[in-house]
C-alpha cells in the first residue's frame, strides 16, 4: 500500500478491531515505514501509561440519580415542545475561499493522506486528545490521593487539638491566673519554696533521716521564709500558731498574704491560707485555703 494509514487505523490494529484484509495491509506497511512504526510505538506508550493510572472514583449514587432525573426531564420537555417554526433569513455572505473549496470533493483534503502529509493535523489532534485524556486521568488520581492525605492530616490535627485542650483543662481550671501564686500545682510549688524544701521532698519526710523506710515525718522544715503579718491577717485566719512561712505577693490580681501553718494532728502536711492584704481593722478575707504535703 502506498498511502500511509490513518492513526485511528494504527490504533485499531493494536486493539484487533480492523478487518483481516485491512489488518494485513496495515501491518505490512508498518514493517516498511519507520514513521508509521513510531506512531504505533507512541500509541503503545500512551496505552501503557493509561493502564498504570488508578481508575476514576465511582460517582455517588445520589449525584448519578439527580443527573439521570435531569436528563429524563430534559428529554420529556423536548418531546412535548411544539415544533419550531423556521424563519426566513437572508443568505449569508460566502466566506473567502469557498469557491475554491467547492471545486474539491466533499470530505477530502487537497493533499494526500498519511503521516507527514495532509492528515498530519488530524493525527496531531487525535494524539493530543489521547495525551489530554491521560493527563486528566492522572490529575484525577493525584487529586484523590491528596484529598485522602488532607483528610488524614486534618483528623490527626483535630485529635491533637482535643488532646491538648484536655491537658490544659486538667492543668488549669477556669478563672485561674498564671501568677506564681496561682491555684493548683503552681501554688503547691510556691508553698514548698516558702518552706525551703528541696524538690524531691514532697511527702514531709526528712531526706537525711537515718531510719530507712521510716514513716516518721519531719516536724520542722529545713529553711523557711517569712514576712511580718498584720494583725488583721492573723485575725482572718483565726489560728494562733506561729506561721511556718509567709509571703506578701499578688494572688489572681489581688494584693494578698500567703500564710503557711502546720496542719493540726498531721505534721506531714501544712495548711495554706491566702488572705486579702487590703484589711485594716476588720479581719482579713480568706481568698483560698488548701492543705498540702510538705
Amino acid at each position: 500500500m502506498d498511502a500511509h494509514p490513518e492513526v485511528s487505523e494504527i490504533s485499531d490494529l493494536a486493539e484487533g478491531l480492523l478487518p483481516p484484509g485491512r489488518s494485513a495491509d496495515v501491518r505490512g506497511h508498518l514493517d516498511g515505514c519507520a514513521l508509521c512504526s513510531d506512531v504505533r510505538t507512541s500509541l503503545d506508550e500512551i496505552r501503557n501509561l493509561l493502564g498504570t493510572l488508578p481508575g476514576p472514583p465511582r460517582m455517588p449514587a445520589d449525584i448519578a440519580g439527580r443527573i439521570d432525573a435531569a436528563l429524563a426531564a430534559e428529554a420529556l420537555l423536548d418531546s412535548t415542545a411544539p415544533p419550531a417554526v423556521p424563519r426566513e433569513t437572508a443568505d449569508a455572505s460566502v466566506p473567502r475561499g469557498t469557491a475554491a473549496a467547492a471545486d474539491r470533493p466533499t470530505g477530502h483534503s487537497p493533499a494526500s493522506t498519511g503521516p507527514g502529509r495532509g492528515h498530519a493535523r488530524p493525527r496531531r489532534r487525535w494524539a493530543r486528545t489521547l495525551l489530554v485524556t491521560a493527563s486528566t486521568v492522572a490529575v484525577l488520581g493525584l487529586g484523590g490521593v491528596l484529598l485522602h492525605s488532607v483528610d488524614l492530616t486534618s483528623n490527626k490535627t483535630n485529635d491533637s487539638a482535643r488532646k491538648d485542650a484536655g491537658v490544659h483543662a486538667t492543668a488549669r481550671q477556669p478563672g485561674e491566673s498564671p501568677n506564681v501564686a496561682e491555684a493548683g500545682s503552681a501554688l503547691k510549688a510556691r508553698v514548698h519554696e516558702l518552706l525551703g524544701l528541696p524538690a524531691h521532698v514532697v511527702s514531709g519526710k526528712d531526706p537525711q533521716s537515718p531510719a530507712l523506710g521510716s514513716d516518721t515525718p519531719a516536724t520542722t522544715p529545713l529553711r523557711t521564709q517569712s514576712v511580718p503579718l498584720p494583725p488583721c491577717v492573723q485575725n482572718g485566719i483565726h489560728r494562733s500558731e506561729q506561721p511556718l512561712a509567709s509571703a506578701h505577693e499578688p494572688y489572681e490580681g489581688t494584693d494578698a498574704y500567703l500564710v503557711v501553718l502546720p496542719h493540726p494532728g498531721d505534721p506531714a502536711h501544712v495548711d495554706l491560707y491566702v488572705v486579702d492584704a487590703g484589711c485594716s481593722t476588720k479581719p482579713g478575707r480568706v481568698l483560698r485555703q488548701d492543705t498540702y504535703a510538705r
